[in-house]
């Protein structure tokens, strides 16, 4: 195993730009991470009520929606690289104004704001990973990938605790936007441009002289028919629909699983912590090694695989009924998350041409956001105005969906477009 992770990881010395970015967005969720858990703690210091909490989690998730798109057109309009640079450099400055923060009020706004430059950076980051790399390995590159985001979300929380502690809970906040100005200097300095505007429009002139139609500059509100982004139209809205099912089953039971296993199976804060960092670690080995098994044998059966894997441990969870056995279930969690991602993304990533790879990325992202708030949304009523397993048993039903979604909407294109 550790010799088949060695080979995979090679894929750095082939593609000599993808650790540079890898590296960058290491230290930016390093950062992300070290303030997430606290940030509810943080509101609470301010008097925030549980519905001012949730006005958090959506305001973020809303912001990303609205900058999505956008962001992924000025990526196909002016490169990758000045986007990314923007976003990261406004995340910098946004995270450290969190620790000047008075009232709950601004918290909520710079949360926003955080939305917005995330909405433009991260999907505009794994589309640049997929354009540096060839269509084959496109599953590993986005395990790398992923590989390096877990990485800096499993250190992060603890780091953040540790200073917390030993400071101010302010404090993780300007370390967190320091982190992110240094992830903005390496993406500046040591990762080039994927696309520039000329290859855009050569690209473009491609696509039209087979349409017969001149190339023309875009407007962001062009391009949003599925036809004119993708000849694969069936497969593209397949694949939205299960990335939308995918997020919404797990933002389902994400919100009320620490409280699950807190109230109802007496775990403490130190259990339930641990819970989630065995998780992390599970997703952090396995997700390099999952991508490459699906550039070999095919990125269909791992969506499938890992949505069945996300059903399984939604039911496992219900009768844990203690630590060990929710620990077990939280590791198949883990697991199915490593199996399903970097496929779907690297699957994905082949229906959209080069030129317009930004805007589809944007449209796929748009679909998870939208599940990432509803399933919050509907977990949390679900929680409290019916019964605590009822989130799980959703959980499993929409991941079952999903995988009915995947079997019936999608199959591997033909040809997957650079």
């Amino acid at each position: 195993m550790l010799r088949e992770f060695k080979d995979d990881f090679k894929i750095i010395f082939r593609y000599t730009q993808l650790f540079p970015l890898c590296f960058a967005v290491l230290v930016s969720m390093l950062g992300f991470g070290l303030v997430m858990p606290l940030l509810p703690i943080y509101a609470r210091n301010f008097g925030a009520t549980g519905m001012q909490l949730g006005f958090l989690t959506a305001a973020f998730a809303v912001a990303r929606i609205v900058t999505t798109f956008p962001g992924g057109w000025l990526a196909d309009k002016m490169g990758r690289k000045k986007p990314i640079i923007l976003g990261l450099l406004a995340y910098s400055v946004v995270m450290s104004l969190y620790g000047f923060s008075t009232d709950v009020n601004q918290l909520i706004l710079f949360r926003t704001l955080q939305g917005m430059a995330s909405g433009v950076v991260w999907p505009i980051m794994s589309t640049m990973v997929v354009d540096m790399v060839l269509p084959k390995d496109r599953g590993k590159a986005m395990g790398l990938y992923e590989m390096m985001w877990f990485l800096g979300m499993v250190i992060g929380p603890g780091l953040g605790g540790t200073l917390s502690g030993l400071f101010t809970i302010a404090v993780p906040f300007f370390v967190c936007g320091a982190l992110a100005f240094v992830s903005t200097i390496l993406v500046a300095f040591t990762v080039q441009e994927t696309i520039t505007h000329e290859e855009n429009m050569n690209a473009l002139q491609a696509e039209s002289s087979i349409s017969n139609e001149p190339a023309s500059e875009e407007s962001p509100s062009s391009g949003l028919g599925m036809g004119q982004l993708t000849p694969y139209v069936g497969i593209f809205v397949g694949l939205c629909i299960a990335r939308f099912l995918l997020a919404f089953s797990n933002s389902l039971i994400q919100p009320v699983l620490s409280v699950y296993a807190n109230e109802e199976l007496g775990i403490s804060e130190f259990g339930v912590g641990m819970l989630f960092t065995v998780q992390g670690v599970v997703t952090l080995f396995a997700t390099l090694p999952m991508g490459t098994v699906a550039d070999k044998t095919g990125r269909k059966p791992m969506i499938t695989l890992g949505q069945m894997f996300d059903a399984a441990s939604a039911i496992f969870i219900i009768f844990s009924g203690s630590f060990l056995p929710l620990l077990l279930a939280m590791m198949v969690r883990g697991y199915g998350r490593a199996v399903s991602n970097p496929s779907i993304v690297a699957m994905f990533s082949g229906l959209v041409p080069f030129s317009k790879r930004g805007r589809g990325m944007g449209v796929f992202n748009i679909f998870q956001n939208v599940g990432l708030v509803l399933g919050a949304t509907v977990g949390g009523f679900l929680y409290d105005f019916s019964s605590s397993e009822i989130p799980f048993i959703a959980c499993a039903i929409a991941s079952l969906v999903g995988v009915l979604v995947v079997l019936i909407m999608v199959s591997e294109p033909k040809q997957s477009l650079n």
